[in-house]
């Protein structure tokens, strides 16, 4: 506090005094200095005397000195004072270190061992120091003569010596040389040395005195200066007391111990002002002391605040040291609730958790722990999160909802909090703190304090609870996180431990070599692949000691790569520490070690032995018949190309044969296939001894050989296939079977029938299929008629697949008739095919085309389709219902699908199964029995009918005759044909109808001409016909037309 004007003013006097007695006090000063400075000025004079005086006495000295050391030299010889004499000079003229106080006594004091008794200064001229001195002209001028004369004096002195040096010890020569230093010469040269040095002395003592007299009396002047000032001095310092008094207000011991007491920090006591003080000095300080209370009470208050900040800092610290070292969620909240109390100064906190309703939305808030006085406040709290009760819209509601901390500075006037104001006002809160406690994002819990003090929650203690709140966070974080550590872990146990028991268990080799090639870990598996009882007896043996040596090289080659930090692959083969040898396949990548840098070989290595065998038998099998040991199909085309170009280059000849057994297949089904597999090993060892070296033979599979000769003609072919039926004509002994087979056998020739090796095989195969049809066991050459009809096959062939979509095929019908009504009472589809480019094709010659190629199933369903869709056609426009007949072939009956198809067809056309019928021939039926029969059940069931076509010339057994559910045999038109003059068609046809009699079977004859034909059948008692003498087969309304006429 600043003192006011009024004060200010009653000090002005005691100010203005106050400036008198620095006044008075500096003139004092001065007039002290100046008497110091007069008193300095008598003692440099007297110094500058004392100085000038020793100079003098120097030079006066020096030259008695001389005189000395040269008397005594000469007398006595000895060189010591020669020595001293020429030292004495060199100091004198600066030559030589000058002694420290060498202007008092020195050579006297110099000892027998030529000790020095002072220490040495440095080198200065005698005549320097005089010259530097302050000297008046004229006593320079006279001290220098004396130097000069001190110079001349010294000549003679060296004038002596040298006579001593030269005579030595000659008496006469001393008493010259003493003579010289006594004579009046000598003795003048002396005086003239030390006049001018008296003058001198005298010169100096006068100016000294003088010097002295005047300063003495200025310094008395000075002196009864000083002491007038000071008088004055002391009167203004009394006079500045009464005025100091005033302007103080009290006295100086009262305002010594006043300031004391304040400088201590006492501002507890008041100072009391007595009246008249007015605005003195102890006015203002007592307003001083007031405000230094004032700001002792703040400063206490901000002290206090300042703890608190403290203590919440030394909360906030143990609270981080719970995070570090809590194992549990209780526990970090249990150390935190009491790190707050303990270290926060907060009366008590709770950290509460938010508890799920049925439905999964949070409900309410249950505490979790607590600390400090007043815990009980927590019992049956009732704190709730829905905003439509009481309890929800209060601070931790509020805090809930807006997911911010909430901050009650007067807990009991704050309406958020009146449900509870009842029960805090008896535990004393008067403030208290609430914030959200997230984890990952949402909000599970709340962190709570409270304090008796209001207001205690200002921006910093905020911060620092919102920083613990944020902690708190982070811990349940790492808890979390520590927990799924503790899965990951644990996983990652079972999984290390489910990688070691598959390891231990795999059959393949896991090995570790390190980047030395040492082995460092293997399975047991690869301990047995490499024949050893333990790993330590293996890592005995250099690893690639037990590789063969032609694979050594790849597999350290391998190991480098590796090494380096690629992955490899190899093949090679081991011997075992027991001799076994094995393939071996490893696959190898690169491992870091622990340290992160050393990396190391991972191996998977499996046995491949097995596998290698497989490829040998596997190579084996690609070029050899596994069966015969003979070369196979693909052997045998390299070998062809190779034979062709060869023949080619030296355009030589080349014959190709296909030989094909004949009935083996009455073999296989008859005597199984071992039987026959065994007569094709011994049929291939006697095929080998019919051939050439240069020749080869192979088998393309089944019964079918194929035979390469080089440089063969056609007669050399043919002999070989003479040669060949020769070999296979002799019996053949096969277990416990004697067989005897034929072949057929087709020849091409090169380059006549084809210039290669498909071409070739092309027409072989055309050549046996005649041989084959000329009754077999024979061997024919390819002819250009036989290229024609395999032209002419595969022309056919071609021109089917289109047939259908091109709608090239028709469906005719030819009646059937029953003879004894003489009435159309069914049909017989049959199929024709015309084209634009083939014109009409007979079915003899493209339906065995269409069996062939597998073209007879799509074919046969259309022809079944479109018969069943005319019968119902017929049916729907009145005719009289009638049975459809429809051909199956070989192909369609052995198709297990059939029976679904045809009821399929009758379904989707709508037409009842007991009109149709199924025409099957006796080969069609016996080929496989049990089949037939199990097929014809099927068919039967499901209501169809079936018949047995082109009867008589097959070889019908009639024990499987009466199996089949057959309901009619058709006489086949070869034995129809010349029943009128042949006796035996006769007796065939006669034999048929009683036989079919006698089984229940009706009979119908087909290929009827001539009434001389259908008389015989009538009296045979044949129940239907069918030829052209009624009707040959005709389209679909030219059989509408027969069918209205036999009606009307």
């Amino acid at each position: 506090m600043m003192m006011t004007s009024p004060a200010l003013r009653k000090a002005a006097p005691f100010a203005s005094m106050l400036w008198a007695c620095f006044s008075a006090l500096f003139i004092v000063t001065i007039a002290f200095l100046l008497y110091v400075w007069t008193e300095k000025r008598i003692d440099r004079a007297n110094e500058l005397r004392y100085v000038s005086r020793s100079l003098v006495e120097e030079l006066r000295q020096s030259s008695d000195d001389l005189t000395r050391m040269a008397r005594t030299y000469v007398a006595t010889g000895d060189p010591k004072y020669r020595k001293n004499y020429q030292e004495i000079i060199d100091i004198r003229d600066g030559r030589q270190a000058r002694p420290q106080s060498y202007d008092n006594v020195y050579w006297d004091l110099v000892l027998e061992q030529q000790q020095r008794p002072r220490r040495d200064g440095h080198p200065v001229a005698l005549m320097e120091l005089i010259q530097n001195t302050p000297f008046t002209p004229a006593e320079l001028s006279l001290l220098t003569r004396a130097k000069d004369e001190s110079d001349r004096l010294t000549a003679i002195e060296n004038k002596a010596l040298a006579m001593r040096d030269f005579g030595g010890d000659d008496p006469m020569a001393v008493a010259a040389a003493l003579a010289l230093l006594f004579d009046d010469t000598y003795h003048r040269a002396k005086a003239a040395i030390m006049e001018p040095i008296a003058q001198v002395n005298e010169s100096v003592e006068r100016r000294s005195l003088e010097a002295v007299r005047s300063t003495s009396a200025e310094a008395n002047l000075a002196r009864a200066g000083f002491m007038l000032v000071a008088l004055i001095l002391l009167a203004l310092l009394w006079r500045a007391k009464r005025n100091l008094d005033t302007a103080l207000g009290c006295s100086v011991e009262q305002l010594q111990t006043a300031i004391g007491r304040l400088g201590r920090g006492d501002v507890s006591e008041p100072l009391v002002v007595r009246d008249g003080a007015g605005e003195s000095v102890w006015t203002w300080l007592a307003g001083m002391q007031r405000n230094l209370a004032r700001l002792d009470s703040e400063r206490g208050l901000a002290l206090a605040r300042s703890q608190r900040v403290g203590r919440l800092y030394a909360a906030l610290s143990q609270c981080n040291q719970s995070i570090v070292r809590s194992t549990s969620e209780q526990e970090l909240f249990d150390d935190i609730c009491g790190a707050v109390v303990t270290y926060g100064g907060m009366s008590m906190a709770w950290i509460g958790m938010i508890d799920a309703a049925g439905d999964g939305q949070p409900s309410n808030v249950s505490p979790a722990a607590c600390a400090g006085d007043g815990t009980e406040y927590l019992n049956n709290l009732g704190i709730s999160l829905d905003e439509e009760l009481p309890e929800g819209r209060g601070p931790i509601g509020v805090c809930h909802r807006s997911g911010e901390p909430y901050w009650c500075q007067d807990f009991l006037k704050s309406p958020e909090t009146a449900p509870w104001h009842a029960r805090a006002a008896r535990y004393g809160w008067a403030a208290s703190a609430h914030l959200p406690l997230r984890r990952q994002g949402r909000i599970v819990g709340f962190f709570s304090a409270y304090s008796t003090t209001t207001e205690v929650f200002d921006a910093e203690v905020r911060e620092l609870f919102v920083e613990m709140a944020l902690d708190i966070e982070f811990a349940l974080k790492n808890f979390d996180h520590d927990r799924k550590r503790e899965l990951t872990e644990a996983s990652l146990r079972k999984s290390e431990q489910h990688l070691r028991t598959i390891i231990e268990t795999e059959p393949e080799c896991i090995k570790v070599v390190d980047a030395h090639g040492r082995l460092l870990e293997m399975n047991a598996a690869g301990l047995k692949i490499l024949e050893a009882d333990s790993l330590e007896e293996l890592q005995n043996h250099v690893l690639t000691d037990l590789i063969l040596p032609e694979y050594r090289d790849a597999f350290i080659a391998l190991h480098q790569r590796v090494i380096n930090g690629e992955n490899g692959h190899l093949e090679f083969r081991i011997q075992g520490l027991k001799g076994g040898q094995r393939w071996l396949e490893t696959h190898a990548a690169p491992m870091y070690g622990a340290d992160g840098e050393q990396r190391m070989l991972l191996g998977i290595t499996r046995d491949i032995t097995d596998r290698k065998l497989a490829d040998e038998r596997i190579q084996y099998l690609a070029h050899f018949d596994p069966l015969t040991g003979l070369p196979n199909r693909a052997q045998l085309q390299e070998h062809t190309l190779h034979a062709l170009a060869l023949a080619r280059r030296n355009r030589e000849s080349m014959a190709l044969m296909m030989l094909d057994l004949d009935h083996f297949k009455d073999i296989n089904d008859s005597l199984g296939h071992s039987v026959g597999d065994g007569l094709l090993c011994e049929l291939a060892k006697r095929l080998r001894q019919g051939l050439r070296e240069e020749d080869i033979v192979a088998r393309l599979g089944g019964d079918e050989f194929i035979f390469v000769l080089q440089k063969a003609e056609s007669q050399d072919a043919a002999e070989v296939a003479r040669k060949l039926m020769d070999l296979i004509a002799q019996p053949f002994r096969v277990g416990t079977h004697d067989l005897k087979v034929t072949a057929s056998i087709g020849i091409a020739l090169f380059p006549a029938d084809g210039a290669d090796m498909e071409t070739l095989l092309q027409r072989a195969d055309a050549a046996m299929y005649q041989v084959k049809h000329a009754g077999r066991h024979d061997f024919r050459f390819f002819t250009a008629a036989m290229q024609q009809r395999a032209a002419r096959h595969l022309q056919l062939v071609n021109a089917l697949r289109y047939a259908l979509e091109r709608d090239q095929m028709q469906v005719v019908y030819q009646p059937q008739v029953s003879l004894p009504e003489q009435r159309i009472i069914g049909a017989e589809a049959l199929l024709r095919w015309s084209t634009p480019e083939l014109g009409v094709v007979s079915p003899v010659e493209f339906i065995p085309a269409a069996e062939e190629s597998g073209l007879i199933l799509p074919i046969g369903a259309w022809v079944l389709r479109q018969a069943v869709r005319q019968a119902r056609a017929w049916l729907d426009d009145g005719l009289p219902p009638l049975v459809m007949a429809v051909n199956l072939s070989a192909t369609q009956f052995r198709n297990t699908d059939l029976p679904e198809l045809i009821t399929q067809i009758l379904q989707e056309e709508g037409l009842p199964p007991e009109y149709l019928e199924l025409e099957l021939t006796e080969g069609v039926a016996l080929n496989d029995p049990q089949g037939a029969i199990a097929m014809m059940n099927n068919l039967h069931e499901r209501g169809i009918r079936m018949s047995i076509d082109d009867f008589g010339t097959g070889y019908s057994s009639l024990s499987h005759l009466k199996k089949f559910k057959v309901y009619k045999l058709k006489i086949d038109k070869s034995f129809v044909r010349d029943i009128s003059t042949d006796a035996e068609d006769k007796a065939i046809v006669s034999a048929i109808i009683n036989m079919a009699r006698s089984l229940g079977l009706k009979t119908i004859a087909e290929g009827v001409e001539t009434a001389e034909q259908l008389e015989f059948l009538q009296q045979q008692h044949c129940n239907e016909m069918q030829g052209y003498l009624f009707s040959k087969p005709v389209p679909e309304q030219a059989f509408r037309q027969l069918m209205l006429e036999v009606v009307t």
